[in-house]
């Protein structure tokens, strides 16, 4: 049996919780509520649970506080929100797990079942650590993600140290500084949606490349040099990538 604690400053928002949890979810218990920050983190190191589901936004704080304040537990985390938008780009980069309110039971079983898995496999946390150290940055400023695999564990990459990324079928490949390439299950899409906000550009249907890395731009080619790769761009995209790479 999975120990949970719900920490929401809505009490509707904590029944319902615990109630769908004990209708879909038999192998998760939960030990223990709390309507604030403050109150979480007692509950966290009380009951000590390998789950915690974390509203967003309470009067005392956010769920990065209940984070930062419980560090020395090893949990998995499900944040609950009614407002996705504020928060959305720090928690995807780091592969934690979000669900929105009114809570579905379709959206609980996806993310039980991802923080399940982790927890059966005894992954490490380091997720929670990017997650922290990329809170409250803007876009510009991100220094870290998480590449999560589609066997073993995930890898922590430095945002600075990304070339390009290119998608194959069902995965995105990630081409780094040093040499190496690093696979991800997330899809080539995924990543355009998530580093549209950053230094990114996307040349063409399947790669994106970090702007601030372009050596070379040869219009006249459609082509842009990296290091040692170079890369096809299309001719609309060249005279967007142009004008960027100029203000850059």
């Amino acid at each position: 049996m999975i120990r949970a604690v719900i920490i929401d400053d809505e009490r509707n928002s904590r029944d319902i919780i615990s109630l769908m949890l004990g209708k879909y979810c038999p192998e998760i218990e939960a030990v223990g509520m709390a309507a604030n920050c403050r109150e979480g983190i007692e509950q966290i190191r009380m009951h000590q649970p390998q789950l915690v589901f974390l509203d967003l936004e309470m009067p005392d704080g956010t769920g990065f506080d209940v984070l930062a304040g419980a560090y020395d537990s090893s949990f998995e985390a499900i944040f609950v929100t009614a407002f996705e938008k504020r928060f959305l780009h720090t928690i995807r980069l780091s592969e934690v797990e979000l669900i929105l309110k009114p809570i579905d039971k379709e959206s609980l079983l996806q993310a039980v079942g991802t923080v399940v898995q982790r927890i059966g496999q005894e992954r490490h946390h380091d997720r929670y650590e990017v997650l922290l150290r990329n809170f409250g940055k803007p876009a510009g400023e991100v220094r870290q993600l998480v590449l999560p695999a589609a066997a073993g564990p995930e890898e922590i990459v430095g945002v600075e140290d990304i070339l390009y990324l290119e998608g194959q079928a069902d995965k995105t490949v990630f081409y780094l500084r040093d040499g190496r390439t690093l696979p991800s299950a997330r899809t080539f899409r995924y990543y355009t949606e998530l580093f549209a906000p950053m230094r990114f550009y996307q040349i063409n249907n399947t790669h994106m490349v970090q702007v601030p890395h372009i050596q070379q731009l040869d219009p006249a080619g459609n082509k842009i040099h990296l290091q040692n790769h170079c890369l096809d761009v299309t001719e609309r995209r060249m005279r967007e990538l142009v004008a960027l790479w100029k203000q850059d």
